[in-house]
């Protein structure tokens, strides 16, 4: 299907960006879901300092990317034997999907799951696909998400569903922010009732690890 979708060329430009313009809104090639995947349409998306770090080339990713990764929508469709969700369904995008088996995701530190890492490093969602393209030409994903487009195919093991009363802008943070703020505190500092603690820099992060 085509689609509209922000697309990042080349890193490394200069600030201001709303002079050196790194991002494009272009026509794009979208892939419909294969075995295990989701189509979703894009409902809300949040600007990461992740992204900026990509954007900037701080963080050396494959180009060129549709960015973005802290994202809520909305299933349209779902591949072969997807059992998380179905169409309608109001869900999260999770960047940091796990593959469950490797030598991390089975010790308890999934959040370095070496298949996670090396789909990352090569702009392709956790199972080795890529759905992005345009005129026959590949376009990466970014984490697995890609949100900075009308629509996203994952794979079902970043989707997270919510309940449909839940404003979709508020939704959306809960791809970033919020759970890496909460899981530095839980998982991280592993902080207790009666602690006393300081939180250093209140972004968004920084807000989130104060919930």
């Amino acid at each position: 299907m085509k689609i509209k979708a922000a697309v990042l060329r080349t890193q490394g430009k200069k600030h201001p960006f709303v002079v050196s313009e790194p991002l494009s809104v272009e026509e794009v090639d979208l892939d419909p879901p294969g075995e295990g995947e989701v189509l979703i349409k894009t409902r809300a998306a949040g600007l990461c300092h992740s992204d900026l770090s990509m954007i900037n080339g701080m963080m050396q990713r494959k180009v060129p990317m549709i960015p973005g990764h802290e994202a809520a929508g909305v299933v349209e469709d779902v591949g072969n034997n997807v059992t998380i969700c179905k169409a309608g369904d109001h869900v999260v995008l999770s960047f940091v999907p796990i593959c469950g088996d490797c030598e991390f995701c089975t010790t308890g530190r999934s959040n370095l799951c070496i298949t996670a890492f090396n789909a990352r490093a090569t702009g392709a969602l956790i199972n080795g696909n890529r759905r992005l393209s345009q005129n026959g030409e590949p376009l990466y994903h970014t984490n697995g998400v890609s949100c900075y487009a009308e629509y996203m195919v994952v794979c079902e093991d970043s989707v997270i569903v919510i309940d449909k009363d839940i404003p979709m802008v508020d939704a959306a943070l809960f791809g970033c922010a919020v759970v890496t703020g909460v899981g530095a505190v839980i998982n991280t500092a592993k902080i207790v009732p009666g602690s006393i603690i300081a939180v250093v820099g209140l972004g968004g992060v920084g807000l989130c690890a104060m919930l």
